[in-house]
């Protein structure tokens, strides 16, 4: 009897085991994911996603079909894209995040940010960028002299030391400078013109919330503050009292100290900043002492601008609150930070070495 029972129940299991097939796809099958896009729906305040997903791909062509969807929230959008691809989508080799200005107002990063970091197949590393039109419409134009749109948009976005815009961000950096209360984060200001994409400065986030855009000077002077070691390729600067007003050097490094009193009721700072420069276009004859203190000057006029400039905004982009959270006694508050920030007292000290004279006339 049992002998029976038990053949009867191997049949049944059998039969139910083909009522639905899964099947292992093959290499063709899958949908390598690269670029994203995020968009903000005025009418139904909704999100719309969009990938880009290679087709075909030829020797001097690609094929690239975008998939877009809205929803309510980004898991939900994510969710459709799944069902609406006829491929298995592979997102762990996302590279680039696109995200339009009207998103980053009226959204913010918050959903997104969260998003990303407790699903376990995407990536923090991916560069994040936030663009003037739709961003859906970045990775659906047409470029000149570009047919692979998929590549030129992350050749675009991934940083290398012979850019002379260097102020690059991961989603990884925007979530850290988020939630560490010392400082707030930038993301790269993506413009289309001319059938071209080019980087037009940073825009300021306080919060998750888009608030002020710099230009690409502001962003390059940005980059010397906040890292304690930075570099920048072919500068633009424009010197006071010397015939050649416009010059441009061909690399520039920085090293950066802050020295703060740790006083958040009566907030001080000393800014030091030593600049190495190698190669630059200069003054036929000048002598180069007096070409560095006019890149002195240049310099810490910059700073000082830049500094003012945030602090109107209450927008700690360098960072300046690790300085002052380093000697600061007691409890640590980000919120009081953000409110102590814009009446910090700085003072700016900047020496700079010319390595190279490089061109002159």
């Amino acid at each position: 009897m049992n002998f029976f029972k038990v053949t009867f129940l191997g049949i049944c299991l059998l039969q139910l085991s083909g009522c639905t097939q899964f099947q292992q796809p093959a290499i063709e099958d899958y949908a390598l994911v690269q670029v994203v896009t995020f968009d903000y729906v005025e009418s139904t305040k909704e999100t719309k996603v969009s990938v880009m997903i290679p087709q075909v791909i030829t020797r001097d062509k690609e094929s690239i079909k975008v998939y877009e969807v809205t929803d309510a929230t980004i898991a939900g959008a994510i969710n459709k894209l799944s069902m609406k691809i006829d491929k298995t989508m592979v997102p762990s080799q996302l590279q680039v995040g696109l995200i339009s200005q009207k998103y980053a107002k009226e959204k913010g990063l918050k959903e997104l940010i969260e998003f990303f970091r407790y699903h376990p197949t995407l990536s923090m590393n991916m560069m994040m960028g936030i663009t003037e039109e739709n961003a859906g419409n970045i990775v659906k134009g047409k470029y000149k002299d570009q047919p692979k749109i998929n590549d030129y948009i992350i050749s675009l976005m991934i940083p290398r030391f012979n850019k002379s815009f260097a102020t690059f961000t991961n989603l990884q950096e925007v979530y850290y400078r988020t939630s560490s209360g010392t400082s707030d984060p930038t993301i790269p200001l993506l413009i289309k013109e001319d059938q071209q994409l080019s980087f037009d400065g940073n825009v300021l986030f306080r919060d998750y919330k888009m608030q002020h855009t710099l230009g690409v000077n502001k962003s390059n002077i940005l980059q010397l503050l906040r890292e304690k070691r930075g570099k920048l390729y072919t500068v633009e600067m424009d010197l006071k009292g010397a015939k050649r007003k416009q010059i441009f050097t061909r690399t520039l490094k920085s090293k950066v100290r802050y020295i703060s009193n740790g006083d958040l009721s009566h907030p001080q700072v000393t800014v030091k900043l030593d600049i190495q420069v190698g190669g630059l276009t200069i003054d036929s004859g000048a002598p180069i002492s007096a070409t560095e203190k006019r890149i002195n000057q240049y310099i810490k006029t910059e700073v000082n601008q830049l500094i003012a400039e945030l602090q109107k905004e209450e927008v700690d982009a360098i960072g300046m609150g690790e300085a002052f959270r380093r000697t600061h006694r007691g409890k640590w508050s980000g919120e009081n930070w953000r409110q102590t920030f814009p009446k910090v007292r700085y003072t700016t000290e900047v020496t700079t070495d010319v390595t190279e004279g490089g061109l002159s006339e």
